[in-house]
């Protein structure tokens, strides 16, 4: 039996942002909180989810939902961002993506090593390259409520 991980999207303040927005709250805890306390050196306590609805860029919009509506059982979506800037061009976490057997597994989460002319050529690059943090264990998430909650950011 699989150990599964409770996943939701709930409306909170975060470090640096003081108005409420989604966040992405792991076995009660915060993403951004969880990932700090793994790595308090890496400056991840107020990164915000890649919430749709606050990027600018189309483009960037697009990729997130066809990543995160991925008919792929294995992708990288990004999932945190810097909250000044709201884009893929500042700090983005992402996570290994695994899809099989009525469950979401977050195989690896990690820091986007995209450069900015890779970039510029396509925000297809986002992923390739990624500084994935190891002590953070794999997550592993009943697919019917790991689509209800992200929906909630990502449609």
């Amino acid at each position: 039996m699989k150990l599964v991980n409770k996943i939701e999207v709930a409306s909170m303040k975060s470090e640096y942002c003081k108005v409420e927005h989604h966040n992405i709250v792991i076995d009660d805890i915060p993403l951004d909180i969880l990932l700090h306390n793994y790595y308090p050196e890496n400056h991840l306590l107020g990164m915000i989810p890649t919430i749709i609805d606050w990027i600018d860029n189309p483009k960037e919009k697009e990729l997130i939902k066809e990543r995160f509506n991925s008919a792929e059982s294995e992708f990288v979506l990004p999932i945190l961002m810097c909250p000044d800037d709201c884009d893929l061009w500042c700090t983005v976490i992402v996570a290994d993506v695994i899809k099989a057997d009525g469950f979401i597994t977050w195989k690896h989460i990690g820091f986007d090593k995209s450069t900015r002319e890779e970039l510029l050529q396509g925000y297809e690059s986002l992923g390739t390259k990624v500084d994935w943090l190891d002590k953070i264990p794999p997550m592993i998430f009943e697919e019917s409520q790991y689509i209800a909650q992200l929906s909630k950011i990502y449609d």
